[in-house]
C-alpha cells in the first residue's frame, strides 16, 4: 500500500455477499452486446447464455419491423483541449446529424435496437466510433459523449518512391515501399499522395480508442487492453482514398500507452473494423527501443485504426443501482475502467438494479453507473483473481455532477481539490468529504502512481453558492509538468460536458490550476464559470459562512 503523508490512498471495500433486495429472480446484469450483434447477453464477454445464439448468429427474426424513433444526443470535444468540435458528421444506419459550432448533435430517428454503431468524422481529426447503451424501447434515449483526436501529422510525397512517416515528438512511424499505395478499384495514385497519421495513447484517455474494447473472439466477444494504437489513412490528389496494394506490406510503429507497469515484448496486432464496431486480430507486433523511445512495431496489409492489445481473462465486478431515494434502476450503463491497465467494459442493470460487469483478472478498476445525464459515485475494485461484489449500490445523484481527472506518466502524482459550499469545506485525499451528509461532494476515487484517475461526485447542490475546484501538482515535479504532462479535467453537469486542458502561464512556482468554479441558483442550477490560471498558492475559500442550503 502507498502512503502519502497523513491519509493513505485506500480503495473503497468490497464485500463478499449479494447487495439486498431482488426477489424477482433474473440475472445479475446484462452484458452490452457489440452493435447488431444480437441482443443482450450473459455476464462475460465471449460468452452466451444458455438456449441463446452466438453474436451474429440469430435466425431471422419473426418481429414486426424495428421501430426508428430513438434518439442520441452528446457532445463532440477536442481531445488536445477540450474545445467542442463543430461540423462533425455523426452517422448510424443511414441517419446522420451534424454537430453545432459547440460539438453538441442530436440524432433522431434511430433504428431501436439493444446497441447501435455511431460514427463521427471530420476532416482534420482521426475518426471515432461507439456503440450506445440498448435503445430497444419506443421512443428510448441516451447520451453519448466523444473526443476527437486532430491529426498529428500530415505529410505529402511522391508514391512512386519509398517514403518513411514519422510523427514528431513520437515514436510513431509508418514506412512504406515504392509503389505501395492503390485506389479502390486498383488503380495507381493520381499526383501527390497526402498521409495523415495520429497516435493513440489509452493510458491518457481510455475514450480516445474508437469502438467499446471489444475484440471478435470464436463467433463471439472477447475484453481487451491496449498498449497503443496508431490511425493512418491516405489519399490522393484527387480526394481518392487508398490503400496497400494486394500483396503488399508496410510497417507500423505504435508508441507504446498502457497504464500497466511493466510493458510486454509481444503483443497481438489489431485492427478496428468500422462496420462491426469490433477488433479484429491480424499479425504481431514487437517491443523495440528503448525507453523513453520504444515503440511496438509490426507489418499491416492495409491501413485503417491500428491497435497493440491483447484479450485478457476477466473476473465480473457485481452490485447494483439505485436511484437518491433507494429504489433500484433498471436499464442503467454501468461502466468499468482500468487503473493498472488501459480497457474498459460495460453492462446493463437487470429488472432488480443488478449488474455484472467485466474487469481485469487481477487488474485494480473502478465502476460507476449512469442513466441518461444522471450519473453515479465511483468506486474502487482492488485486484482480484474472482468475481467481486461491491458494498452498497452504485447511487445515481440528484446533483448529475461529476468530475474526472486523468494526466499522463509524469507528474506521478496529481491530487484533485474542491472547496464546498460551506466555509472550511475541502474535499482531497486527507478530507474526501461524504455523499450522505455535508458536504454532499466525496473524492471517490484517489490515485497517486501516474495516469489516474481521481473521480469526484457531488449528491447535492446548495442553493446560491460557489464551488471551486482546482488540480495541485503534489510531486511538484515539471519535467513534464501539468502542462506537459498533459493533464485534463473533464466536467459532467447535468448532461452537459465541459473538457478543461491546463492553461498558459505554469512555472516551477505555480503548483496550483485553478481550473473553474461552479455557482448555483436558487433552483441548485450550476453554471460553469472557467477561471483557468496557475497560482503559487491554493485558491481562496469563496463561502463565508457555514449555512448552506441544499435542494432535495
Amino acid at each position: 500500500m502507498n502512503f502519502k503523508p497523513v491519509v493513505a490512498a485506500i480503495a473503497v471495500a468490497l464485500a463478499v455477499v449479494a447487495c439486498g433486495g431482488g426477489g424477482g429472480g433474473g440475472s445479475p446484469g446484462f452484458f452490452l452486446p457489440p452493435p447488431d450483434q444480437g441482443g443482450p447477453g450473459g455476464n462475460d464477454p465471449g460468452t452466451n447464455p444458455p438456449g441463446t445464439n452466438p453474436p451474429g448468429t440469430n435466425p431471422p427474426s419473426t418481429n414486426p419491423p424495428a421501430q426508428a424513433n430513438a434518439k442520441v444526443s452528446g457532445r463532440v470535444t477536442n481531445a488536445a483541449d477540450g474545445a467542442g468540435v463543430g461540423q462533425v458528421t455523426v452517422s448510424t444506419g443511414g441517419v446522420s446529424a451534424t454537430t453545432a459550432a459547440d460539438g453538441t448533435y442530436t440524432l433522431e430517428g434511430v433504428t431501436n435496437a439493444s446497441s447501435v454503431l455511431l460514427s463521427y468524422s471530420k476532416t482534420g481529426f482521426a475518426p471515432q466510433s461507439r456503440a450506445t447503451a440498448a435503445l430497444e424501447a419506443s421512443g428510448a434515449t441516451t447520451v453519448v459523449n466523444v473526443p476527437m483526436l486532430p491529426v498529428a501529422f500530415t505529410d505529402t510525397f511522391d508514391p512512386t518512391a519509398p517514403r518513411d512517416l514519422a510523427v514528431p515528438g513520437s515514436t510513431a512511424m509508418v514506412k512504406l515501399p515504392a509503389n505501395a499505395l492503390r485506389r479502390a478499384d486498383g488503380g495507381a495514385p493520381t499526383g501527390m499522395v497526402t498521409g495523415r497519421l495520429t497516435p493513440i495513447a489509452p493510458a491518457m484517455n481510455v475514450n480516445f480508442m474508437p469502438g467499446n474494447y471489444l475484440a471478435a473472439s470464436g463467433g463471439g466477444t472477447a475484453a481487451m487492453e491496449s498498449f497503443g494504437a496508431l490511425d493512418a489513412s491516405f489519399v490522393d490528389a484527387d480526394g481518392a482514398p487508398l490503400n496497400l496494394a494486394s500483396g503488399v506490406n508496410a510497417t507500423v510503429r505504435i508508441a507504446p500507452s498502457s497504464r500497466t507497469d511493466t510493458l510486454p515484448t509481444s503483443v497481438p496486432l489489431f485492427f478496428y473494423n468500422t462496420a462491426t464496431g469490433l477488433w479484429v486480430e491480424e499479425g504481431v507486433a514487437t517491443l523495440q527501443g528503448t525507453a523513453p523511445n520504444q515503440y511496438y512495431e509490426g507489418t499491416v496489409t492495409h491501413f485503417t485504426t491500428w491497435n497493440a492489445d491483447q484479450v485478457y481473462n476477466t473476473v465480473q465486478i457485481k452490485g447494483c443501482v439505485q436511484d437518491a431515494e433507494g429504489q433500484r434502476i433498471a436499464g442503467a450503463l454501468v461502466s468499468s475502467e482500468g487503473k493498472s491497465y488501459s480497457g474498459s467494459g460495460s453492462a446493463l442493470t437487470n429488472g432488480n438494479g443488478e449488474f455484472s460487469v467485466p474487469a481485469k483478472r487481477g487488474g485494480a478498476a473502478f465502476v460507476l453507473a449512469s442513466r441518461g445525464a444522471e450519473l453515479s459515485n465511483a468506486v474502487s475494485a482492488n485486484p482480484s483473481d474472482q468475481d467481486t461484489m461491491i458494498d452498497g449500490c452504485l447511487t445515481l445523484t440528484r446533483a448529475a455532477v461529476s468530475i474526472k481527472l486523468t494526466w499522463g506518466e509524469k507528474p506521478y502524482d496529481i491530487d484533485a481539490h474542491t472547496l464546498g459550499a460551506n466555509v472550511g469545506e475541502h474535499i482531497y485525499f486527507a478530507g474526501k468529504g461524504s455523499l450522505a451528509v455535508a458536504p454532499f461532494v466525496n473524492l471517490d476515487v484517489d490515485d497517486i502512481s501516474s495516469f489516474g484517475p481521481e473521480y469526484t461526485t457531488f449528491a447535492k447542490l446548495a442553493r446560491n453558492r460557489t464551488y471551486r475546484f482546482y488540480v495541485v501538482n503534489y510531486s511538484d515535479t515539471y519535467n513534464p509538468g501539468q502542462t506537459g504532462s498533459p493533464v485534463r479535467v473533464e466536467l459532467s453537469n447535468r448532461g452537459a460536458q465541459a473538457v478543461f486542458s491546463p492553461p498558459a502561464g505554469e512555472t516551477t512556482d505555480t503548483r496550483y490550476w485553478h481550473v473553474f468554479d461552479l455557482r448555483t441558483d436558487e433552483n441548485c442550477n450550476g453554471t460553469v464559470v472557467p477561471v483557468q490560471q496557475f497560482r503559487a498558492d491554493a485558491p481562496p475559500q469563496v463561502n463565508t459562512d457555514a449555512n448552506a442550503q441544499y435542494c432535495s
